[in-house]
């Protein structure tokens, strides 16, 4: 039998894990289990009423009643809420929702888990009962015997949160204001997106953006604390992993498919990212 419920903030690279939580039961625990560092779980919190602090890095947030938070990836985060609270934790890996294509670069451009401002939280106001069925749909479904669909269906429910979410955040919350810098990156992402099986250097798009490489890298040094490279190479890494969890191609065929002539250069390739070979993953 398939399992989606384990203890939160192991471990998920590569595993399909999804958990949902009530806040109040959280708040048993001491202030170490809310401490995960670089953990791959993308994390909601849901407030329906009482109140919680939040901390990522130096930055401190009071969140409210009808409200909800979108905790960001690769930070040291604490979290702590008041005893009257009601409310849920939603925790997911990328192996669980980055199923398609399309999801996966969803995942990696929506604005709730790749704000460039690092912290997405505001109230919901009108959404709430929607949420709040949703949330409550994913229980009723997990507490269900695992069944074939089961999965396709908790996907579904998770991704609906998250288009409610990013279309509220989108149009009545906006957070910071964009700089020639945030749009340069935004630009380089997309044109990468479009260009995904082709296996362009980064001054190809440099070129295409007509900037200047030092421009791109100190943009990216600032707001991703990375190179384009290594943004590149990762976002390359994940759309392999999809093929490869799907079963359909060989290994062969996967490597024509990204752009790579040779298989043996696709194997360093992936090899050299995540120490494994495409095979070992498979197998994994």
């Amino acid at each position: 039998m398939k399992e989606f419920l384990t203890k939160p903030f192991l471990d998920l690279k590569n595993r399909d894990f999804l958990s949902l939580y009530s806040l109040k039961y959280l708040n048993q625990y001491n202030a170490e289990f809310y401490n995960p560092r670089n953990t791959a779980g993308y994390v909601i919190h849901f407030y329906i009423s009482g109140e919680g602090c939040y901390k990522v890095d130096k930055r401190t947030v009071e969140v409210h009643q009808g409200s909800i938070l979108f905790s960001p990836l690769g930070l040291i985060k604490q979290y702590a809420t008041s005893k009257d609270v009601e409310g849920f934790v939603l925790i997911f890996s990328e192996a669980f929702f980055s199923k398609t294509s399309m999801k996966n670069v969803f995942l990696h451009n929506t604005q709730l888990f790749n704000s460039l401002d690092k912290l997405v939280y505001f109230p919901v106001e009108k959404r709430m009962d929607e949420l709040m069925m949703l949330f409550q749909l994913i229980i009723d479904q997990l507490r269900r015997p695992y069944s074939e669909l089961q999965e396709q269906i908790l996907l579904n429910y998770v991704f609906s949160i998250l288009l409610i979410s990013e279309e509220i955040y989108t149009k009545e919350i906006p957070t910071f204001k964009i700089t020639n810098e945030i749009k340069l990156i935004k630009e380089f992402k997309s044109l990468f997106n479009n260009e995904l099986n082709r296996r362009y250097s980064v001054r190809f798009y440099t070129e295409q953006m007509n900037v200047s490489m030092s421009t791109l890298n100190r943009a990216f040094r600032k707001y991703e604390n990375s190179s384009p490279k290594k943004w590149i190479n990762k976002r390359l890494v994940k759309e392999i992993q999809i093929e490869l969890n799907r079963m359909e191609m060989s290994v062969g065929e996967i490597a024509f498919k990204f752009g790579f002539s040779e298989v043996t250069n696709f194997i360093k390739f992936y090899k050299g990212q995540t120490g494994i070979t495409p095979k070992q993953f498979r197998s994994q």
